[in-house]
């Protein structure tokens, strides 16, 4: 004999075998309370071949009922975990009969959701705690708080499962699997405790706090795991001696500044690491990022700067410039160091040593105006980039790199035909081109002629200050004519010059420069 509990939507029933002499009462309805797995017809598109349209979605669901009408349903807890470890839509259907209906006065459906799973992981932790692990013997009321009313028999089931899931099953359950594995441990995961041998322990406990991988020497480790803030004996681990390694996340983000009597001047991001005070002595602040930090330490009244420009490190190229910069500025007799936190400042004297890249002055400058150029341009700059080989780089192009931001340049030319093109010039213009991360890099520079100095085979001009005059960046190899043809009238407009214009070509060997005008 077959019993139809009512329609749950169009085209999706929930049926069963009723036994013989079956009563529609709650007691017997609950004996055939077990889990169904639904299919729902979809929406299909007529224009396209039904073997490229989903599958039918499919729903795990566990049907509940009750006589009380104020009191909800109540199921076991191995059954609702269930719903919450099945990696399928899942949901309950709460079924309300009166003492004597055949068909229900009002039905719920609740949906295994966040909330849900979380409660009932929860709930069985907690009951492991307590040593009970016969989850099937023990039942709970169905969580209504967010149940969805649907008909009495069931209409509008299927709108309701739909809403459920949303529009795509597969993210849903992903969602689902997501929550189930993650929940609970938001907060205290795990619960070291340990004991620190030694006179000087605070000290070495506070180590930790200042950031970076740091290790600690500690006896009698005991780590306890925990979910909901649970832990059970069963996930306790103890060790006579251990080594702890920590990176502990800085405290908050500010800025410093290096600063050198020449004019250089750098602003960098840094993190903050704080030490806490112990029994009343002062603690210490670190402030640090990638490669260079200054570690204030109020017990001693003294500051340390650490600077990292290691070649085996990979960093990307806005940093390795970084780094260069802070060497020069490092490298400089004179130097100070601000440090901004909270609305004040503190500045600090360096050290008379000089840094590591004091023949590179004058290369950092360029450096940053070719990054910053390809920065404007919309062009990818490198991510990564070894340092060494960064390094290599400038090293070669050294030279080249001065001569955009270095007075007293000696440009030679052989004595020609055309040497009196000299005579009452005040510039010479210089086309300045190099591939740098992946882009070629291309200025046209302004050099004011200092002197001339004339033998019988050459010309020599000493030049004063550069200016860069405009930059572009493009693909390696592009032809840059038409660029250096605008930046020589955009040069001409600015000095209110109608005179044809002294141009370098070839600035690479400056005895085989040729010259013309424009």
């Amino acid at each position: 004999m077959k019993r139809d509990i009512g329609a749950i939507g169009e085209n999706c029933f929930l049926n069963w075998c009723e036994p013989e002499g079956f009563r529609a009462q709650k007691s017997q309805v609950d004996r055939l309370g077990w889990d169904f797995l639904l299919e729902r017809e979809p929406e299909r598109l007529p224009n396209r071949p039904l073997d490229e349209q989903n599958d039918l979605p499919k729903f795990l669901i566990q049907v509940k009922s009750t006589e009380k009408a104020g009191d909800p349903p109540r199921i076991k807890l191995s059954a609702l975990k269930h719903l919450v470890d099945a990696d399928l839509p899942a949901a309950i259907v709460a079924l309300f009969f009166s003492a004597d209906g055949r068909a229900p006065s009002r039905s719920l459906l609740v949906p295994i959701d966040d909330t849900v799973i979380s409660g009932t992981l929860r709930r069985v932790r907690r009951e492991e705690a307590r040593g009970n692990r016969s989850i099937n013997k023990t039942t709970v009321p169905v969580p209504l708080e967010r149940a969805i009313d649907i008909g009495p028999t069931g209409e509008g089931l299927s709108d309701a499962l739909a809403g459920m899931i949303g529009n795509n099953a597969s993210e849903y359950v992903t969602a689902k699997i997501r929550h189930r594995q993650t929940c609970g441990f938001e907060r205290d995961a795990a619960v070291g405790r340990f004991f620190v041998p030694g006179d000087d322990a605070a000290k070495k406990i506070g180590e930790l706090f200042l950031g970076g991988p740091r290790e600690l020497q500690v006896l009698d480790l005991t780590i306890e795991r925990r979910r909901f803030g649970i832990a059970l004996e069963n996930d306790r681990e103890h060790f006579q001696q251990a080594v702890l390694e920590m990176n502990v996340p800085p405290l908050l983000a500010t800025t410093i500044e290096l600063a050198s009597d020449a004019g250089e001047w750098l602003s960098m991001e840094v993190d903050v690491f704080i030490v806490p005070p112990v029994e009343g002595t002062p603690g210490r602040v670190r402030f640090a990022n990638s490669y260079f930090e200054v570690l204030l330490d109020f017990e001693k009244t003294e500051a340390g700067m650490t600077f990292n420009y290691a070649g085996d490190r990979t960093v990307d190229l806005e940093e390795a410039v970084s780094i260069v910069e802070v060497g020069v500025i490092l490298s400089r007799p004179i130097k100070t160091v601000t440090i901004h936190f909270k609305g004040t400042k503190l500045e600090l004297p360096a050290g008379s040593e000089e840094g590591p890249f004091h023949r590179w002055v004058h290369a950092a400058p360029a450096l940053r105006r070719i990054v910053s150029t390809i920065a404007r341009s919309g062009r990818r700059l490198p991510r990564q980039i070894l340092v060494s080989d960064f390094y290599h780089w400038v090293e070669k192009h050294i030279e080249f790199l001065a001569l955009t931001s270095t007075p007293g340049v000696n440009m030679i030319f052989p004595k020609s035909e055309n040497s009196d093109v000299f005579a009452g010039q005040k510039i010479i213009l210089t086309p300045f081109s190099l591939e740098f991360g992946g882009t070629q890099y291309t200025a046209l520079i302004e050099i004011p002629i200092e002197t001339v100095k004339a033998t019988e085979s050459e010309i020599t001009l000493v030049g004063g200050q550069p200016q860069v005059v405009a930059e572009i960046a493009r693909s390696p190899g592009s032809d840059t004519a038409d660029f250096v043809e605008t930046a020589i009238e955009k040069s001409k407009r600015d000095r209110q010059s109608t005179e044809p214009a002294l141009v370098a070509g070839g600035f690479e060997n400056w005895r085989n420069v040729i010259l013309t005008t424009a």
